[in-house]
C-alpha cells in the first residue's frame, strides 16, 4: 500500500496489503466502518444558505496553514445514531469546515510546505437504506456540494494506514483512545476506534490535537455567518414575545416551551439551539433547569432562557417576566441590579477589549446591588467556604461568568481568548441573581457564617425562590457594535405593556392542563 500525490480523485492508495487487513480486523470485531447513512429530514446534500464553497474552502485553507507543522489532518463527522430515527445533528466543526449535515463522513488533509491535499470520504449511494433514511451524496454528490475530492468511506482505513508510512504527525480535533486489547470494546466512536488502531500499528506516529487552532480560525464570523446569527436571534426574540404575551397563572411551564419552540419551527428554524429553559418560582434558580412541568403561580417570575438554531447556527436569549405580568417590589429591585450589570458590560464592548473587564465591569454592579439588597454584608465581603478558604459573598447568588460566543454552537469561540474582540464577533452578555431556597443550608458551620446568616437571613426570605437573568447578543462587526436581540424587551415597563396585548401563537389545551392540574401529576409522572 502506497500514497501517491494529487490526482483528481483525492488522496489515494492500493485497496491491497495492511490496510486491507486492518479493515477485514475492524469487520471482525464488529466496528462498523460505515454506518448507517443519512436520517429522514436531515439531507446532507444540501449547503446552508450563507456561506458558499469559497467560503468552505477558505475555511480549510486557513486551518492548513494554522496546522504547527506538516502532517495528516482527520476529522470526523457525527456518525449516524444507532436508530435512523434517532435525533441527529452533524457536528459543529465538521459542518464548519465542509457546509455538509450527513452523518458518517471523514475529511482528510494533507499538509505538504505549501501544498494541502483534501479528501471528503463519504458513503456509497445505497437504495435498500435510503428508503429509510433519506439519500445519501454519494462520490457525485459530495463532490459537486462540497468541492472537495471524494473517495468512498470505505477506503479511509487504507488510506490513512499509507498516509502514516510517510507521515511522522497526525492532527485530530478529539481524543485518540487505545484500540487494543479490552478498551477496543468500549464504546469510543468509530473515529477514536479507528485512529487508536492506527496508532498501535505506527507507534512512531505522534497524535496531536488541533482544537485551538481551528477555535481561532472558527472565532472570526464572516458576514455570511453574522447574517446567519442575525436570522436565529430574530426568531428567538419572536418567541420571547409569543412567550411574553402567552403567560399567565396556572399555567404550566411545558405551554410556553411549547409556544415557544413552535415559533422557531414556525419561523424556519432548525429547532432549538440547546435544550430550552423555562423555570418559574423556585426553578427560576437553577442554571438549567430542564423538567418544565410545573404550574405557575400568582407572583412567581418566569425565567425563559431559549435560542432557535438556523442552519446550523445558534442564538441565545433570556428575558425573565412576572407570572401575573406585573413585577413585585421585590423582583424589580433584583432585576434593576442585574439589567444595570448588563449595561455596565455592554458599554464596555468595543473593538480590543476582554471578557476580564467586560465581568469586572458587571461583578461591581451586582456587588453593590446585592449589598443595598442585603444579600452581602459589603462588595467585597467573604464567607468561610471551608478547609480554611473564604469565597466571596456575591458568588453566593451569582455563581457563572457573564457570556459566551456564539456561533455554530451556542457556546462557540470567541475572539477575547486570541488578544480581545474585534469585528467578526459574536456573544452573549448574561448576568444574574438567583436567590435559590436553600442556598444558605449548606455553608460550614463556623462562627463567621453563623452571623453571616444571621445579618442575612431577613433579605434571603424577601427574595427567595426569585432568579433574574438577562441574557442577549451583541455582533461587532466595520459598522460597529448591534444589539441583535433587541426585538425582545428587556425594560420593565416595556415587558409589562407587552404582556398586556392579547394574543400569543394559539389557544390552550386547556382540557390537557387542567388534568395535570386536577391530578396533580406532571408529564415527568411527579406530583
Amino acid at each position: 500500500m502506497h500514497f501517491r500525490s494529487r490526482s483528481p480523485g483525492g488522496l489515494t492508495g492500493s485497496c491491497t496489503g495492511p490496510g486491507r487487513i486492518l479493515l477485514l480486523s475492524f469487520l471482525a470485531l464488529g466496528c462498523s466502518l460505515a454506518p448507517a447513512s443519512g436520517q429522514s429530514g436531515h439531507p446532507g446534500a444540501q449547503l446552508v444558505p450563507g456561506p458558499d464553497p469559497a467560503e468552505y474552502a477558505a475555511r480549510r485553507g486557513a486551518l492548513g496553514t494554522a496546522l504547527p507543522g506538516d502532517g495528516v489532518f482527520v476529522a470526523f463527522g457525527t456518525p449516524e445514531p444507532a436508530a435512523d430515527y434517532m435525533p441527529y445533528q452533524q457536528d459543529p466543526s465538521f459542518r464548519y469546515l465542509t457546509g455538509s449535515t450527513e452523518p458518517s463522513l471523514a475529511l482528510v488533509l494533507v499538509r505538504n510546505g505549501g501544498r494541502l491535499e483534501q479528501t471528503l470520504f463519504v458513503r456509497s449511494r445505497d437504495p435498500s437504506r435510503e428508503i429509510w433514511e433519506g439519500s445519501r451524496l454519494g462520490l457525485d454528490g459530495g463532490r459537486a456540494l462540497t468541492g472537495i475530492p471524494t473517495r468512498s468511506f470505505l477506503d479511509l482505513p487504507q488510506v490513512l494506514d499509507s498516509l502514516m508510512k510517510g507521515h511522522s504527525t497526525v492532527f485530530t480535533l478529539g481524543a485518540v483512545g487505545p484500540a487494543s486489547g479490552a478498551r477496543l470494546a468500549e464504546n469510543l466512536g468509530f473515529g477514536p476506534q479507528l485512529l487508536g488502531r492506527l496508532a498501535d500499528l505506527h507507534p512512531e506516529v505522534q497524535f496531536r490535537g488541533v482544537e485551538g487552532q481551528l477555535s481561532r480560525v472558527r472565532a472570526k464570523k464572516s458576514p455570511a455567518e453574522l447574517d446567519l446569527i442575525r436570522r436565529a436571534v430574530y426568531i428567538s426574540a419572536q418567541a420571547h414575545r409569543e412567550a411574553m404575551k402567552l403567560v399567565a397563572p396556572g399555567m404550566n411551564e411545558f405551554e410556553i416551551r411549547a409556544a415557544v419552540e413552535y415559533t422557531f419551527l414556525r419561523n424556519g428554524a432548525d429547532g432549538p439551539a440547546y435544550a430550552s429553559i423555562v423555570g418559574s418560582g423556585g426553578n427560576s434558580t437553577t442554571l438549567h433547569y430542564r423538567a418544565a412541568d410545573r404550574f405557575m403561580d400568582d407572583g412567581d417570575v418566569l425565567l425563559v432562557d431559549v435560542g432557535a438554531q438556523y442552519r446550523g447556527y445558534a442564538a441565545d436569549i433570556t428575558r425573565t417576566v412576572p407570572v401575573n405580568g406585573r413585577y413585585s417590589a421585590e423582583q424589580r429591585a433584583i432585576y434593576e441590579v442585574v439589567l444595570e450589570a448588563q449595561k455596565a458590560a455592554e458599554a464596555l464592548f468595543t473593538r480590543g477589549i476582554t471578557w476580564r473587564e467586560m465581568n469586572q465591569a458587571a461583578n461591581e454592579v451586582l456587588a453593590r446591588g446585592l449589598t443595598r439588597l442585603g444579600l452581602i454584608d459589603a462588595p467585597d465581603a467573604t464567607y468561610d467556604c471551608g478547609e480554611d478558604r473564604t469565597c466571596p459573598q456575591m458568588r453566593l447568588w451569582y455563581m457563572h461568568g457573564l457570556g459566551h460566543g456564539v456561533g455554530m454552537a451556542v457556546h462557540d469561540p470567541d475572539l477575547s481568548a486570541f488578544g480581545g474582540f474585534e469585528p467578526g464577533t459574536a456573544i452573549s452578555i448574561e448576568p444574574g441573581i438567583y436567590v435559590r431556597s436553600d442556598a444558605l443550608d449548606f455553608l460550614p458551620d463556623t462562627p463567621g457564617n453563623r452571623a453571616f446568616l444571621g445579618r442575612i437571613r431577613d433579605a434571603h426570605q424577601r427574595y427567595r425562590d426569585i432568579g433574574v437573568r438577562i441574557e442577549d447578543i451583541f455582533i461587532m462587526d466595520e459598522n460597529g457594535v448591534e444589539r441583535v436581540s433587541a426585538a425582545a424587551p428587556r425594560e420593565l415597563d416595556a415587558i409589562e405593556a407587552l404582556m398586556r396585548e392579547p394574543g400569543g401563537p394559539g389557544e390552550r389545551d386547556a382540557p390537557v392542563v387542567d388534568w395535570y392540574r386536577n391530578t396533580g401529576l406532571t408529564p415527568s409522572g411527579g406530583r
